[in-house]
């Protein structure tokens, strides 16, 4: 994913954003459909202009962390835009399911200490599940563009 846009520390109101495949169904296991689900994120928040601050793709939910000055319903509109995106590009099979929960969580944050700690909890959820032992190791999430830029995935 493209290089983030903002040091998370800054002071602005930013989304904490979870969405969950239906019935936790592992859809994103596999490297291409988590890499489109990760590309698809990039692409609408690069075309709607918020920042990105943070990002994990899991095999059945994701977690995203965004800014920029949006509104909670500019967030959700553009959420629902990824995942009817996902819904299209993905080639799944047809078993009458729905991709996601109806539900998808919007946390409003609006302190530079809350953001930090979504920010920790996104980059560490795969080494939580025992995916692996790094969390910089993680393919579909932010952590390794921390480790590199900053040395540390957790702030």
């Amino acid at each position: 994913m493209a290089a983030h846009d903002e040091q998370p520390g800054e002071e602005q109101v930013s989304y904490f954003v979870t969405v969950r495949t239906f019935n936790c169904r592992r859809v994103f296991h596999e490297d291409r459909s988590a890499t489109t689900l990760v590309e698809l994120i990039e692409g609408m928040r690069r075309e709607r202009g918020f920042k990105k601050y943070g990002y994990v793709v899991l095999p059945d939910h994701y977690h995203v962390l965004l800014g920029g000055g949006p509104s909670s319903a500019a967030i959700a509109d553009t959420i629902r835009a990824i995942n009817r995106a996902a819904e299209r590009f993905l080639e799944l099979p047809d078993d009458g399911q729905p991709l996601w929960e109806d539900e998808t969580d919007v946390l409003v944050i609006y302190s530079a200490r809350a953001r930090f700690e979504k920010l920790n909890y996104i980059h560490h959820k795969p080494v939580l599940c025992g995916i692996v032992q790094k969390a910089e190791d993680y393919a579909y999430s932010s952590a390794g563009f921390y480790f590199r830029r900053y040395g540390k995935t957790e702030f």
